[in-house]
């Protein structure tokens, strides 16, 4: 009969994020941004590297 069963919850697909979420999500995004101008630079301190021991040798 199946009176007192619980139904299955629906899956929600398109809920909006919670602010903690959205908070998370810029932290993610601005760490990210840091993390690739960190890198750049680096690459260009190896070039520089790179270029200064090709000409002394």
């Amino acid at each position: 009969m199946g009176l007192f069963t619980r139904s299955k919850p629906r899956v929600r697909m398109h809920r909006k994020p919670t602010w903690r979420e959205r908070r998370a999500a810029e932290r993610t995004a601005q760490a990210e941004a840091r993390l690739r101008e960190t890198e750049k630079k680096i690459h260009e301190i190896a070039g520089e590297v790179r270029a200064d021991l090709h000409r002394s040798a």
